[in-house]
């Protein structure tokens, strides 16, 4: 994969009806950036020149004026050799199976977006963005659904709709304890509202657990732990939550017991609906049936 680092992008300014700003222009120009929030960062760090010259923004186009625009903003990482199962892809984004154990990226090697950071090689949309960029997080040990862009007009709509909690997530956990059928909870997270609900699904006794629920779970902000955080606040800590888990017996070794079963979402582009599903891991019916074949 070449170097996001040292490609440049040329355009050359034709006529215009009306004196306008590089700044306000740049965002046609070069679809790419996508909007004046990513024109301003891209002119502070000196990716931008107008006529050769390092520009502010603030100059006024004349036709056949010469911008140059280096790098996408997006950084270059290392490829990792790691299949992840794909369960939805078109030119614009990217919808991943991701396992247990693995970030979806951050400031580490093995992670989502290294895994697929060579899947966008020779896509032609005139915003292709070097590589996949996730548009979203779920926690490292949590399995399933992943969404990341492969435009840059996707990265801007899909992370608005996330903003906006326009994008329906679902997740099916594990928790001990025999939980409410329905509930609602709604604690501040940092000081943020957050809002969760859930159904039970099923729920068994255990010898080891006194009882343990399988939920569905849907998460409607998106703060950091949310699902983890609300329902451990409620008493049913997440079966395998060794960060929250503070001494309490649990099952260990299995991974954490919550998967992003379900997302449904507009497409960033044409605007139709994706109703996106993976199977629930095996494990979760199986832990269950164990425990209470044994009560």
């Amino acid at each position: 994969m070449s170097s996001s680092k040292k490609e440049v992008r040329e355009h050359r300014v034709g006529r215009l009806n009306e004196k306008i700003r590089l700044v306000d222009y740049c965002g046609d120009a070069f679809p790419i950036l996508g909007s004046k929030s990513a024109t301003k960062k891209a002119l502070a760090d000196g990716r931008i020149e107008l006529n050769s010259m390092e520009a502010d923004g603030s100059e006024f186009l004349e036709e056949g004026d010469y911008i140059s625009l280096t790098g996408s903003g997006i950084s270059e990482i290392k490829v990792l050799d790691m299949d992840l199962p794909v369960v939805y892809e078109d030119e614009y984004m990217l919808v991943i199976n991701k396992p247990g154990g693995i970030a979806v990226n951050g400031n580490r090697y093995k992670t989502v977006e290294n895994a697929v950071a060579n899947k966008n090689i020779g896509n032609k949309m005139k915003d292709a963005l070097p590589r996949p960029v996730a548009c979203h997080r779920i926690d490292v040990p949590t399995k399933g659904l992943v969404v990341l862009a492969k435009t840059k007009a996707s990265l801007i709509n899909i992370g608005k709709a996330f903003e906006e909690e326009r994008i329906k997530k679902e997740y099916t956990a594990i928790v001990h304890g025999k939980t409410s059928r329905i509930g609602s909870i709604s604690h501040r997270i940092e000081g943020k509202k957050a809002l969760t609900k859930f159904k039970r699904l099923r729920c068994v006794p255990s010898r080891n657990y006194e009882n343990l629920s399988m939920l569905l779970v849907r998460p409607f902000t998106g703060r950091t732990h949310q699902i983890r955080i609300h329902l451990d606040l409620e008493g049913h800590l997440i079966v395998g939550d060794k960060e929250y888990q503070r001494g309490r017996k649990t099952v260990l070794g299995k991974g954490l017991y919550l998967c992003a079963t379900k997302l449904e979402m507009r497409h960033p582009i044409n605007n139709g609906l994706l109703q996106l599903e993976v199977e629930l891991p095996a494990r979760f019916h199986r832990l269950l049936d164990r425990e209470e074949s044994r009560f």
